[in-house]
């Protein structure tokens, strides 16, 4: 790649990025992309984190001597170095560095629009916008720049930053960052209002992070993220939409991208993302799992997957785009995306002269003036700032809404798509009359435990065309279901300070500053201390009838069961399974054996029998699921034990008399009645 612009690179050869593999010697510090080019010899592009300036700085002049390109980046997250060089120089670096991530290309996540298509008017969005006075807020578009246009004048336009070239003139020579801003906060002015955004009264924040051919680098994405760290509380930027993404490479606990999410959410910023749109199973054609990418699969980003509404207002036919990626998460599977919002044909913005614009002559739509103003796309990318453009509208109303408790609203008031599981719909299709309803009712400055509903609220409400919407009442926390009725309290775990799910995923893992969230720590947030209880009445609960915030194995139907006749249901009407005694194979998704798309999605789902300890948290290394011995073996003993942990045998209950233990039949974890691994089962409810 040619490196130009402002950029203070310092270069000596040219460079090639490599093909992904395995290198055992680079495995504690690499992702896999690293790993592959270092056992292939191929040169890559990479992104290295250092513990101190020092060792930073000490890296770049020995990268620099050695005839690497090397740029030094300073991130919140700490000293980090932008690397291109040869496998065997970045592998003599791999043991100063924390981290070694490939810097991956990233690209637009619209579908490849089809040219056989005719030019069509389109529809407009479900939801009527309200053309308001200019509400003060912005909403930050990552993507490939913008084209002022009739809908969003420069004035409209608060900031732009080119991290691709380090120009100043507003431009968009692909075309898609134009058309996601015109889904957030176009007025319709060249159209009466038909092709209006959802928030024609927010201000746009453009930064340019890909180029001419749509595509970029990672460390360009962290850059403008960064930026907005830095510049949000200027410019009024309380929403962030990232419309681009890559392959999941590492865990989320060491992903630079998936890092810098973190922290911009843990500034109050809803940063809403596209799922991708990796859902059909190349082999097979049918609908895949697996393949939600990076920064989607950050636990505190809203993760958006693609609706078709079919065009008309007809509810009952919606059902998610089966390009639209599914979950779980590689490497630590997480259940997302978290909603699915419109992205089918959805008309917006033309940015003329692009090459969207210029190879697709077909995709242009005509203004009310018989000009070609407007352009059809589809993809999760048109989606998410659907759901940026509710978000804003959110804000607007409620400006106190911490970033969690945005999505837990987005989540709540969903509307569930029959016969499709969650790791395809999330909580469901976003409802954007019913969020605004459950923000403006939310009271962020109440105590934590208050009931912080400040009037009345049903569940339920009507949309613009006059039919009626039944919130799901779902919240999809990690990897599990939180019980509905916590929606109506001030939960710690709502507010900015923590990760999303940081009670579900690890402890002993620092996020944001290193003094923000702890995990497993005395700071702020303790896994098993003081201040967060694991298995205790305080925060989280595992196996019991009522507490706080998560219960496993109640019998409530909005909850996770686990171990109901010899299955584990994960999810509402028997949606998603785990370890169903009908295949000796990990079912997750509805009723048969469903493959995950790309055997380098999600590792191993394509043998028979999955192990999952290549995939799962580090700690679990050796958990099997279904390997058709008594369905599934959870624990750290060998199989051959007598006492190891059976996870959906006769004599195991998940829930309310689970035995947790490591080969130990008295190993008591949580309450007074939650037992795993042992056949006696005392109190609590079944």
């Amino acid at each position: 790649m040619t490196l130009t612009g402002n950029r203070p690179w310092i270069a000596a050869i040219a460079l090639v990025v490599g093909v992904i593999g395995v290198a055992p010697s680079a495995a504690s510090t690499s992702d896999d992309a690293v790993r592959a080019a270092v056992a292939a010899g191929h040169s890559a592009r990479v992104i290295m984190q250092f513990a101190t300036t020092a060792d930073r700085d000490a890296a770049f002049n020995r990268l620099l001597d050695r005839g690497a390109a090397v740029r030094a980046v300073d991130t919140e997250g700490g000293p980090a170095l932008v690397v291109l060089s040869s496998a065997t120089v970045l592998a003599t670096e791999f043991p100063n560095a924390t981290q070694v991530s490939l810097d991956a290309g990233v690209r637009v996540l619209a579908d490849t629009p089809a040219r056989a298509r005719p030019v069509r008017n389109g529809s407009p969005m479900r939801e009527e916008s309200v053309a308001r006075p200019r509400s003060g807020l912005a909403v930050a578009i990552v993507d490939s720049g913008i084209a002022p246009h009739a809908d969003l004048p420069t004035s409209r336009i608060r900031a732009f930053k080119d991290f691709v070239t380090g120009g100043t003139t507003l431009v968009d020579n692909c075309g898609h960052g134009t058309h996601v801003a015109g889904i957030v906060a176009g007025t319709g002015a060249r159209s009466n209002g038909l092709y209006a955004g959802i928030a024609p009264d927010v201000d746009i924040v453009a930064l340019r992070v890909l180029g001419d051919d749509c595509s970029g680098n990672t460390s360009d994405v962290i850059d403008a993220l960064e930026w907005i760290a830095r510049h949000h509380v200027e410019h009024k930027i309380k929403v962030v939409n990232i419309s681009l993404g890559h392959a999941v490479l590492e865990s989320i606990f060491t992903d630079p991208l998936v890092q810098a999410v973190e922290r911009l959410s843990r500034k109050g910023i809803a940063v809403v993302t596209a799922a991708g749109n990796k859902g059909i199973n190349p082999a097979t054609g049918e609908p895949g799992y697996g393949g939600v990418g990076v920064p989607c699969n950050a636990p505190s980003a809203i993760c958006v997957g693609s609706l078709d509404t079919k065009g008309d207002a007809d509810l009952s036919n919606d059902q998610v785009a089966r390009t639209s990626s599914r979950g779980p998460t590689r490497f630590d599977l997480l259940a997302k995306p978290d909603v699915v919002a419109p992205g089918v044909n959805i008309v917006s913005l033309a940015a003329r002269g692009s090459r969207l614009f210029r190879e697709f002559p077909d995709l242009r739509v005509q203004d009310a003036y018989g000009e070609y103003d407007y352009f059809t796309l589809s993809g999760t990318s048109m989606a998410s700032p659907t759901v940026a453009g509710a978000v804003a509208l959110m804000l607007r109303d409620n400006h106190k809404l911490p970033a969690n408790t945005i999505k837990v609203a987005l989540q709540f008031t969903s509307r569930i798509l029959a016969n499709t599981d969650v790791l395809t719909q999330g909580a469901g299709a976003l409802n954007i009359a019913g969020a605004l309803q459950l923000g403006d009712a939310i009271n962020p400055s109440v105590t934590h435990g208050a009931n912080w509903i400040r009037h009345h609220v049903t569940s339920a409400n009507t949309d613009g065309n006059g039919q009626q919407i039944i919130w799901g009442r779902r919240i999809i926390y990690g990897d599990r279901f939180v019980r509905p009725q916590y929606a109506e309290l001030h939960l710690k775990r709502w507010d900015d300070d923590l990760v999303w799910a940081y009670d579900a995923i690890a402890d002993n893992v620092v996020w944001a500053n290193g003094d923000n969230v702890v995990w497993g720590n005395d700071d702020n947030v303790v896994w098993g201390n003081d201040n967060v209880v694991w298995g205790n009445d305080d925060n989280v609960v595992w196996g019991n009838a009522a507490d706080d915030n998560v219960v496993w194995g109640n019998d409530e139907s909005d909850n996770v069961v686990w171990g109901i006749g010899d299955n584990v249901v994960w999810g509402n009407d028997d949606n998603v399974v785990w370890g169903n005694t009908d295949e000796d194979n990990l079912l997750w998704g509805s009723g048969r054996l469903r493959e995950v798309w790309a055997a380098n999605v999600v590792w191993g789902f394509w043998a028979d029998n999955v192990v999952w300890g290549n995939i799962t948290r580090a700690t679990e290394d050796n958990i099997v699921w279904s390997n058709g011995d008594d369905n599934v073996v959870w624990g750290n003993c060998s199989k051959a034990s007598d006492d190891n942990v059976v996870w959906g045998n006769d004599n195991v209950v998940w829930g309310n008399n689970v035995v947790w233990g490591n080969c130990s039949d008295n190993v008591v974890w949580g309450n007074d009645n939650v037992v795993w691994g042992n056949s006696v089962l005392t109190g609590g409810r079944r």
